[in-house]
């Protein structure tokens, strides 16, 4: 199985233009809203015993997007009160004829620039599915920074006790950041360094992916792919040839063969956050995969 370099570059580039659909299914009833024990993990950072304030509400920032309208779905279907907050404050195009979109309330508003501490006073978590893409380096930065590390600043002092945000794996970081989207990889270092410093791991979660699959359609722009193909995808690369040969291959070369992750399982990840099941970091596949069955299973 062989990747040219250019082949390699390409897929790399389409792998953080597919993470732009975070800018813009786990179902199960509402869970008890006091203590929650789960087993303890050191490899997936379960915490037991988290104290969870009664308020079932959340507030996603960039709830509209690819990515944070997952996760708005999901949150609902777990029994949760939903405020989005996104430029357009409108559900996006896939979603309207969905139930569930009558359940969330859809509020325009820039983290980066408005005072939404009175929006998110009272609740259980704040999310960030917030993130832009392009080619210039201070539009990168601006965009993917600002918008979290405001919304996180503003979480802490309306009190909120919780703070996820959807981020990048760090092999796409590691592997590309050298090569291209500095600006993209600086906004997003800077907003997990401000995550770290106001909540610190315990308090947060920082979900990771590399590239995201899912809906029902291709896209180019961003390059997407569908459920159906992603799925087929993600499958073949999970297999034992395919992990080894992706771990023995350099840079992005390994990086093009790691398996992608469907939006669904990040939206999983991300509620198991929410909930205060899991904390820290969960980074690629897997570790995204395990982090959203832990939330099912504690669910059941």
């Amino acid at each position: 199985f062989f990747f040219s370099s250019a082949m390699a570059k390409a897929i790399t580039l389409a792998i953080l233009l597919s993470l732009s659909a975070s800018a813009s299914a786990f179902v199960a009833p509402a869970l008890p809203l006091s203590s929650r024990s789960v087993a303890a993990s050191g490899a997936l950072g379960l915490k037991a015993n988290w104290l969870i304030p009664n308020s079932n509400k959340v507030v996603v920032l960039g709830g509209a997007g690819f990515v944070g309208s997952r996760v708005s779905k999901t949150l609902v279907e777990s029994g949760l009160q939903v405020t989005s907050v996104s430029l357009s404050g409108t559900p996006p195009e896939w979603a309207k004829d969905e139930p569930w979109v009558e359940q969330v309330e859809w509020t325009a508003g820039d983290s980066a620039k408005d005072d939404l501490k009175g929006l998110m006073r009272g609740s259980k978590a704040v999310v960030s599915c917030v993130g832009v893409i392009g080619f210039d380096n201070e539009y990168l930065a601006a965009g993917n920074g600002p918008p979290t590390v405001e919304g996180c600043q503003q979480a802490k002092a309306a009190g909120v006790p919780r703070f996820v945000y959807v981020s990048v794996a760090d092999a796409v970081r590691d592997n590309v950041g050298g090569i291209a989207l500095q600006g993209y990889f600086a906004g997003k270092k800077e907003s997990e360094a401000a995550i770290a410093e106001t909540y610190g791991p315990e308090r947060s979660l920082v979900v990771g992916p590399g590239f995201i699959y899912g809906g029902d359609s291709f896209a180019i722009s961003p390059p997407r792919v569908n459920q159906a193909y992603g799925s087929l995808v993600e499958n073949t690369l999970s297999l034992a040839p395919f992990k080894a040969l992706a771990g023995a291959l350099p840079g992005v070369a390994g990086l093009a063969l790691q398996p992608p992750v469907c939006v669904d399982d990040v939206a999983k990840a991300v509620t198991a956050g929410v909930l205060g099941l899991q904390s820290g970091r969960v980074d690629g596949t897997e570790s995204i995969k395990a982090a959203g069955q832990a939330a099912a299973t504690q669910a059941a």
